[in-house]
């Protein structure tokens, strides 16, 4: 037999044969569920030459409005062929194929009753019904279920409601996967409800048999009722609850099945933010778990009872609070017995962890990761992109603002020195983030990526009191994309979130500075270190920052890195690199490192005098900023007299209202208050604060910084009314424009601590020393000299309040026995 290429000619594109065989598939495409899947990338065709294979558009079937379209991130090659089991594209096609396997069988039934039907009346017998038809049942709570008691009263409050209504009763629980949603509603309705119909809302095939399903079990005579009965039927029935289970595709509509009636109730899961509109009042997230509830699962799932809860806040802590991912650790220590070890394994094996499914006799039989999958999968090309840019900031506190500022300035990084101008390499981040965001700023595409974001539950949209919209992500979604990445990919991303970050750095003035750079600290700090330090040019913009917020420790790394790079760069007698070791030496001083700061400020000062001569601005900035180290260590009269001759050299060069002048007096006089000059000193910081409020302003820093030397003065000489309302009006300034955490706010509280102190107001002193200590540990570290002072300031009056309790009880007791 020859062979032939007849069956060809009907294979050439625009084909008779073809076009019948897509017109006919269309006029049957409502009933098929089709899932295109297409290549992103070109394909290697030999020669350096690229091609794309089937792109889109042939992939396609124009027309079908119920195909669902899916990208790979391949070319035409790899993207059927898989080399391992953690390839993203292999983990998508098998969820979309798990789908369909899943609502295989109801589809299958279905069929075969209607042809068994069909059989029936072809032969004039009586129609063949099933035996028996069981409705779905419900989803059977986890033996180490832990009840979301908000939740579940949420639920009754919204589904039960106490008076009449007009309105049908629905509840929404909604978030991302693998939070518990349909945990919640099985909890709920096994307490609360008798008549439930369950539906399995993962695709309009499923609802519909559902339906068939719940209609048919009734009896008999509803044997050939469809779904639109079911629905018929319940709209004019009292007493039902409707639970939708897994409402996830973001093409679903429900509204054709929802009943219309009052006198039932409706409950929605869904890992899709958008199905909140079927009960605007109503819905709920599905978020974290409080950390009692995280612990109590944890310790049900493996089965233990620790003589100590610290291990297990560490690990409910480490995974975010996330109901999954706490049952995925509790089935692995329930088979290692072994939980002081759990952290350390699970951050080196994260990505195998979050991938294994649960322990045999879960009810949630996928992983943590696999639950972010199908909403990370559903998302558009640069939906992605911009999530794996988010994956390297902060979880929490992204600001609108900071990608509109960052687009506006080009992406480009500012140059804080003449010597470092932004470097050659910025080039590839910002061609990338242009390719993300656009070159220029955009608010309307930019609200529709992050809305198909969130719509999704992979990151939640809040609005602070002054109107600003801020984006946070889940801990572990920000893992999981991470553990996605190669290690250039990892690079690469973190270079676009560094230069996100240093596009919207620029010089601002000290308000507006304080308040926007409190905004990306966090961000700044989240990044890793070799981004932070990837160019002195970035690193001194990052500075800048910290600078701002007193982030101290992160300017010390930041001033190392600078300082090494121009001395090997320029050497040591270069002005920058003199430069860069002063801000070394006022970064030691912020630490509590005083001797090596004193070491440095004299090295600075000795090149500068040599270099620059003794009246030069930066050589006399040089003797103050030793003088304030001086004054830090107690050297109280060698600071005094350098004081003074600053003082003198910026009178003569500068004038008597120059800022750095100014600045130079009160410096002094905070020397003379310390040495016991008191009068003097007072008067001096009077002058000072005057001359401030006439050049900066009564807001300025320097200006409330002045106001607190005169309250810590008048602490001295014993005016404790006068002194600590002062205080207080200086702590509301620095709270306002500095932010609770930063040093100086610190510093203010715990001055205003030993007034009240002094005034007898020990209960208020104890209470806000205590709030010092925490913060001042937290911020700059157990054994900084201004936590110390706190730990020795608390101690003194816990003891002092301790002895007043005391005495306040023996009088007590005396006098009871007097009157007695």
């Amino acid at each position: 037999m020859s062979t032939s290429n007849t069956i060809l000619k009907d294979l050439n594109r625009d084909s008779h044969a073809l076009e019948e065989i897509q017109t006919l598939y269309l006029q049957s495409s409502e009933r098929i569920d089709t899932i295109f899947f297409y290549e992103e990338y070109s394909t290697p065709i030999g020669g350096g030459l690229t091609r794309m294979i089937v792109p889109r558009h042939l992939a396609t079937i124009a027309g079908d409005s119920k195909g669902r379209v899916v990208v790979l991130h391949a070319d035409h090659c790899k993207m059927v062929k898989y080399t391992r089991n953690e390839d993203e594209n292999y983990h998508k096609v098998v969820d979309y194929l798990q789908e369909l396997v899943k609502a295989g069988p109801g589809r299958v039934r279905e069929k075969w009753i209607r042809e068994t039907s069909h059989r029936s009346i072809a032969k004039g017998e009586p129609l063949a019904i099933p035996q028996t038809i069981l409705p779905k049942p419900l989803i059977s709570v986890s033996t180490n279920y832990v009840q979301r008691l908000h939740i579940e009263q949420f639920l009754t409050k919204k589904l039960l409601p106490v008076t009449p209504t007009t309105h049908q009763p629905r509840c929404v629980l909604h978030g991302l996967g693998g939070g518990g949603k349909t945990q919640i509603a099985s909890s709920w309705i096994e307490a609360h409800r008798n008549r439930i119909i369950v539906i399995d809302a993962s695709s309009r095939e499923q609802i519909e048999a559902d339906l068939e399903t719940a209609m048919r079990s009734i009896g008999p005579q509803y044997s050939k009722s469809t779904w639109k009965d079911a629905v018929a039927y319940l709209s004019s029935q009292k007493g039902w609850l409707m639970l939708f289970d897994n409402a996830d595709s973001p093409d679903l509509e429900l509204d054709d099945y929802l009943p219309n009636s009052i006198h039932g109730a409706v409950l929605v899961t869904s890992r899709n933010r958008e199905c909140m509109s079927y009960a605007p009042e109503s819905h709920i997230q599905v978020g974290e778990l409080t950390e009692g509830e995280a612990v109590d699962l944890l310790h049900k799932v493996a089965n233990i009872t620790p003589s100590s809860f610290e291990s297990s806040l560490a690990i409910v802590r480490e995974l975010g609070m996330w109901a999954l991912a706490i049952t995925q650790a509790g089935a692995y220590i329930f088979k290692t017995r072994q939980i002081d070890t759990y952290l350390s394994t699970f951050r080196k094996h994260r990505d195998e962890l979050m991938r294994e499914a649960s322990l045999k006799g879960r009810n949630y039989k996928g992983s943590t990761y696999t639950a972010f999958d199908l909403s990370f999968g559903q998302l558009s090309t640069k939906a992605q992109e911009l999530m794996r840019i988010c994956a390297f900031l902060h979880n929490s506190s992204i600001p609108q603002s900071l990608f509109e500022r960052s687009t506006t300035s080009g992406f480009l990084a500012y140059s804080f020195d003449e010597y470092f101008p932004p470097p050659n390499s910025d080039d590839a981040p910002i061609s990338h983030l242009e390719n993300i965001l656009g070159s220029k700023w955009d608010n309307h595409s930019f609200q529709e990526l992050i809305d198909s974001i969130s719509q999704g539950s992979l990151m939640n949209i809040s609005i602070d009191d002054d109107g600003q919209v801020f984006y946070s992500l889940h801990p572990l979604v920000q893992a999981y994309i991470r553990d996605y990445l190669t290690p250039t990919d990892h690079n690469r991303y973190a270079l676009s979130a560094g230069q996100l970050l240093l596009g919207a750095i620029r010089r601002l003035s000290n308000g507006e500075a304080n308040v926007w750079h409190r905004k990306l600290s966090f961000h700044i700090a989240s990044l890793p270190t070799r981004i932070r330090l990837a160019d002195p040019a970035h690193a001194l913009a990052f500075r800048r920052v910290y600078e701002s917020v007193g982030n101290w420790n992160g300017m010390q790394e930041l001033d190392e890195y600078c300082y090494s790079q121009l001395l090997e760069i320029f050497g040591p007698r270069h002005l920058a690199t003199i430069s860069s070791m002063g801000n070394l030496a006022s970064t030691l001083r912020s630490r509590g490192q005083l001797e090596e700061a004193e070491k440095l400020e004299r090295e600075v000062l000795e090149l500068r005098i040599e270099i620059l001569g003794q009246k030069h601005p930066d050589t006399v900035q040089t003797m103050g900023n030793l003088a304030v180290t001086l004054w830090r260590r107690g050297q109280l009269e060698e600071a005094e007299k350098l004081e003074r001759e600053v003082l003198e050299l910026r009178i003569e060069i500068l004038g008597q209202k120059h800022p750095d002048t100014v600045w130079t007096m009160g410096n002094l006089a905070s020397t003379l208050s310390g040495r016991g000059q008191l009068e003097e000193a007072e008067k001096l910081h009077r002058e000072v604060l005057e001359l401030q409020i006439e050049i900066l302003g009564q807001k300025h820093p320097d200006t409330v910084s002045t106001m607190g030397n005169i309250a810590l003065t008048l602490r001295k000489c014993g005016q404790l009314e006068a002194a600590e309302r002062l205080e207080r009006e200086v702590l509301a300034f620095r709270i306002m424009f500095l932010g609770a955490r930063h040093p100086d706010t610190m510093l203010t509280m715990g001055n205003l601590a030993c007034t009240l102190f002094d005034r007898g107001q020990l209960e208020a002193a104890e209470e806000m020393e205590r709030e010092v200590l925490a913060l001042r540990t937290k911020i700059l570290g157990a054994h900084h000299p201004h936590t110390i002072l706190a730990k020795n300031n608390l101690v003194v009056t816990t003891k002092r309040l301790a002895s007043r309790r005391t005495s306040t009880k023996r009088r007590t007791k005396i006098l009871a026995i007097i009157t007695g």
